[in-house]
This record gives C-alpha cells, sequence and structure tokens, in this order.
C-alpha cells in the first residue's frame, strides 16, 4: 500500500500561511507556504495550489455554492490529499491569533460572552448578529456608514449618508408615512406623474406632470393642504 494513496495512506496534516489567493483558473485555491514542508527559498510560482475545504452549507457544483474569504498573511490548517507526498494541500479553516500585535477577529466579536456574530470583509463592510440578552439586534454597514439596522424591538432603521434611499416598483405602506425636513414645514414631496388616493394630506410639496388629486388648496380648519379623489 502506497502511504500517499486515498485508502489506508498516512494522514499529513500541515499549518501554514497563505502567499496567494490570486487563482488564474478562478477554482477557489489559494497557495500557502506550508511549514516544515515548503522552504522559505521557493517562490510562490513554485508553490502548489490548495483546494480550499468549504462548509456543508456550500453545494459547490455547477456554479452554485460559496468562494472562501482568505486573505493573503491568513493562517491555516490542512492536510495533504497525497500524504506525505505534500503536493496535494487541502485547506481545512483559518486560525486567528494575534498579527502586528492586532487580534485577528473584527473588534466588534471581541466581547467576552461571545455574544456578536459578525462578518467583516477588507472592504470594511459589516455584517452583525447581536445576541446579546435584551439588546438583540441585526446591522448592516457599508464602508461608507450606510447603515441597516432591526432594534431589540423589530422596528427597522435606514440611514444613508449621501441622503439617497431609491426603491422601484410598487411600495405599499401600511400604517403612517411621515416625512420630516431639516426644518419644521420644511418637507418636500416631488412627484413625476401624477398622485391619486381616496385622501391625501401635503403640507408642503412639489408637483412635476398631471395632478388627478393633489388642489393645494388649504381646509377650513387650517389643517394642512388635503387633496382627495372618490376614487
Amino acid at each position: 500500500m502506497r502511504p500517499d494513496e486515498f485508502i489506508g495512506g498516512s494522514f499529513e496534516w500541515f499549518i501554514g500561511e497563505i502567499v496567494t489567493v490570486s487563482d488564474p483558473e478562478l477554482m477557489n485555491r489559494v497557495q500557502v507556504r506550508c511549514f516544515g514542508f515548503y522552504s522559505k527559498a521557493l517562490t510562490s510560482d513554485e508553490l502548489p495550489w490548495a483546494t480550499v475545504m468549504m462548509p456543508n452549507t456550500s453545494p459547490s457544483i455547477k456554479g452554485v455554492g460559496m468562494n472562501h474569504g482568505l486573505l493573503v498573511g491568513s493562517w491555516v490548517v490542512g492536510f495533504f490529499r497525497d500524504g506525505p507526498s505534500a503536493q496535494d494541500p487541502i485547506v481545512m479553516g483559518s486560525i486567528a491569533s494575534k498579527t502586528d500585535g492586532v487580534i485577528d477577529i473584527p473588534v466588534e466579536s471581541q466581547v467576552i460572552a461571545n455574544t456578536n456574530q459578525v462578518c467583516k470583509t477588507i472592504g470594511g463592510h459589516l455584517i452583525e448578529v447581536d445576541n446579546a440578552v435584551g439588546d438583540e439586534r441585526i446591522a448592516v454597514t457599508h464602508a461608507k456608514g450606510t447603515t441597516i439596522l432591526i432594534d431589540k424591538d423589530g422596528g427597522v432603521h435606514i440611514n444613508a449618508t449621501n441622503n439617497i434611499i431609491t426603491m422601484n416598483g410598487n411600495t405599499t405602506i401600511t400604517g403612517t408615512l411621515e416625512v420630516s425636513g431639516a426644518q419644521t414645514n420644511a418637507s418636500t414631496i416631488t412627484a413625476t406623474g401624477s398622485i391619486t388616493g381616496k385622501s391625501i394630506v401635503l403640507d408642503t410639496h412639489t408637483h412635476e406632470g398631471s395632478a388627478t388629486a393633489a388642489t393645494g388648496e388649504k381646509s377650513d380648519t387650517g389643517s394642512p393642504n388635503t387633496a382627495e379623489e372618490d376614487g
């Protein structure tokens, strides 16, 4: 029995450092310098390509699945599919420690009880699923600062740093829609096309196009502008 065969072969495991993640064949592979197996004298071009083992949540078949999130400098653990020949490495996972004095996990997840489950990318995007009792929340933060937050009570908050939120398609709102500006009574509603409805209350608005239900007239009681349409 050859020691580098699949059945009954020798299990050779390694710890190493990722040196390349740019796979020219786009096969979700990396090159890793396996400590004790590959000399530092070897250039990255001389290292074999390592297959990254994906979790069971990734089917990894016919364009369906996930890609790895490893970066150059990541420490990983794995094994050689060809045993002591050590030319066919499989990366099983990454190892967090400290790099240049910095803990290798996001600062947002550095809580004693490990309640905040975090995914932070090299571009600065952040996803948090916080399970702290009494303060459960889900938060998505863009690198530019825009946030989407589901708070502990289930409320949804969207804060766009550039003050632009675009919705395309039919939108249904059940409840009260409140529009406020930087100053009292300074809100502006701009409609391109027609505004229709049984009862539409507009304080200050700009309308472009045919207004089927925007009269802009004050009511008798001095309440905000009211537009009504029977249809």
